[in-house]
Order: structure tokens, then C-alpha cells, then sequence
């Protein structure tokens, strides 16, 4: 064999092997979905929030939207600060956010002026995010509202039931929240402000996190999500809004937040497709079905993809 055959047979195997990763590359969450659906290859970037429910929701749309013929690509952003200004800008198309983190944070709207009715707040949340180029998609079913929980330590010790009695309690107490938390209007300033919390230290983690102080015994109380499975896990405990302020009746359930210019852009037949198949995802997601899925990224360190992919199965979303 001559040694310009030999170089012809390597970059013949080098330009495979190429081809293989490229193939490869399109799997977990950077899905290039192909044409034979009614996506019909076409691409849509994603993002989450970069944590576990977040992460979850976000593949899972990735996932169905491959399945029906499109490219997905999933990226990680930090907050909700950075994501609604990469969707308004056109960096992302779609990203799954949360009906009162829209109406209170994005909006600036005052909780007392929310309806009674979630629908109805959705509605007004609609309106707002259509003035900003910005297209909702009906929510899921499930609500993760804002939450604190305090160790069962902590709570025996200063008699905590409430979060007037948290007020009472937090100069001894140390607090584990995501950096977002702290400045947010309806995160600690709005516990500052309602109930008097004003704690002797604050661990500021990554939103993924939040419960290692906990485990580790550096912090006493926890900012917490209503669907978080460590909740059950942990000797921890929920303390009641006795003045109705911290939730003050705003819907949390989780919605697809679409840049309206890419959205209408699309095909007649994609933007359908679109639309139906995040449905279709978001009417399985309920609470119940949520935090195992959570635990199973949390607990059992499953990629989200993964999980999010035998969600999907599990429940003939995709085949």
C-alpha cells in the first residue's frame, strides 16, 4: 500500500468519524431534529433558568419539538433578568417562565391589583408580554409558588409557625436564597417589608443550590419552591403566610414566554405544530407528575434530558 493510499484511507476514516460527531452533537439537549415532521427542520434556540424544574420543562419542550420535526437547541441562562431580555432580543425563541414572576417582576405589576382568577391573570400577563413583542403560550397545570421552609431545629428552638413568627426569629437565623431572591420585589425585600424578617446572615448560592447550606448545617431556613422534592426529604418545614402577602394570590404555574417576530415567521403549519406539540408537553405537566421528575435530577444526579425524554415516553407525548 503506498503512502499516499494510506493518507487518502485516513482522511477518508477522519471525515467519518466527523460525520459520527456531528450526528452525535445533536442529542441532549442541542437536538437537530430532522425534516420529516411538520417542524420540518426547523430551528428553535431554548433556554431555561439553569435550575432542575426549569431544566426539566425546557428539555422536555426540546425533546417533543425534535420529535415533531424541528432543531432545538437548549441553552442555560441565570435569571429571569437575562432571559426576557434574550427573548425580546431575538438571542432565544422560547423559554418556560412563571405567570407571577412575569406579573410582579417583568411587568412591575402590584400583586393587590392581580384578578382572582389565574386565567384571568394570564390574560392580563398576555397583554403585557404582547406590548413587548413578546407571545404567551397557555400554562401547565401545576403552580410552584414561592415558599419558605425553616429546619425543624430551628423552628422547635424560637417557636416559628408563621412568617410573622420568622420576623420575630430571623436575628438568629441564617438564610440560604439565589442572588435573584434578594433583590427581587417579591422575593426578601417584599419578607423585609410585610413581615420584619430581617436575618443574621444570608448564604447566597446558585438557584440549584439553595438546600446545600441546609444539608452542610450553615443556614437555618431556605427559600423554597412549592414543587421542590427535597421539602419531603429533608427535616424541614413550610411556615404558613399568615398575612397572605408573600403569595398574595398570584398564579405560579409555568408558561412558554416566545419571541413573537420568530414565532410569526414560521410557517402556518410550523407555528401550529409548535403550538400544539408545547401543549401537548404542558398538559402532562402537573404536580404530582413534576417532583419526581425533580427528584430524579436532584436526587438520583439524572441528566434532565434524560428524564425529561422518559417523561415524554412514559406518556406517549412522543413514541
Amino acid at each position: 500500500m503506498t503512502s499516499r493510499f494510506r493518507r487518502l484511507l485516513a482522511a477518508v476514516a477522519a471525515a467519518t468519524l466527523a460525520a459520527g460527531l456531528l450526528v452525535a452533537a445533536g442529542c441532549g439537549g442541542d437536538d437537530e431534529g430532522g425534516s420529516g415532521g411538520a417542524g420540518d427542520g426547523a430551528a428553535v434556540r431554548i433556554a431555561d433558568k439553569g435550575f432542575s424544574e426549569s431544566f426539566i420543562v425546557a428539555q422536555a419542550y426540546a425533546a417533543a419539538l425534535a420529535d415533531r420535526g424541528f432543531a432545538p437547541q437548549v441553552r442555560s441562562l441565570g435569571s429571569t433578568e437575562i432571559a426576557i431580555q434574550a427573548v425580546e432580543r431575538g438571542e432565544i425563541d422560547v423559554y418556560p417562565e412563571y405567570e407571577g414572576t412575569v406579573f410582579l417582576n417583568v411587568l412591575g405589576r402590584d400583586a393587590d391589583a392581580a384578578p382572582d382568577e389565574p386565567d384571568a391573570q394570564f390574560e392580563e400577563i398576555r397583554a403585557g408580554l404582547a406590548g413587548r413583542g413578546l407571545t404567551a403560550l397557555p400554562p401547565a397545570p401545576f403552580n410552584n409558588g414561592n415558599e419558605v421552609a425553616c429546619t425543624r431545629e430551628a423552628v422547635d428552638r424560637y417557636d416559628i409557625t408563621t412568617l410573622s413568627d420568622l420576623g420575630e426569629a430571623s436575628p438568629n437565623l441564617v438564610y440560604s436564597a439565589n442572588a435573584e431572591h434578594l433583590t427581587r420585589p417579591d422575593g426578601l425585600p417584599l419578607l423585609r417589608r410585610q413581615y420584619g424578617v430581617n436575618f443574621k446572615d444570608v448564604r447566597t448560592v446558585d438557584i440549584s443550590l439553595r438546600y446545600k447550606p441546609i444539608e452542610d448545617g450553615q443556614a437555618d431556613c431556605v427559600y423554597a419552591f412549592g414543587t421542590d422534592p427535597k421539602l419531603g426529604q429533608l427535616p424541614l418545614v413550610v411556615l404558613e403566610d399568615d398575612k397572605g402577602a408573600y403569595s398574595a394570590g398570584v398564579s405560579f404555574r409555568t408558561f412558554p414566554v416566545v419571541n413573537t417576530a420568530w414565532y410569526e415567521g414560521l410557517t402556518e403549519e410550523q407555528r401550529t405544530e409548535l403550538t400544539d406539540t408545547i401543549a401537548a408537553v404542558n398538559e402532562q405537566l402537573t404536580a404530582d407528575a413534576i417532583r419526581p421528575l425533580i427528584a430524579r435530577v436532584e436526587f438520583d444526579q439524572e441528566d434532565p434530558d434524560v428524564v425529561a425524554e422518559d417523561f415524554l415516553r412514559e406518556t406517549g407525548v412522543i413514541g
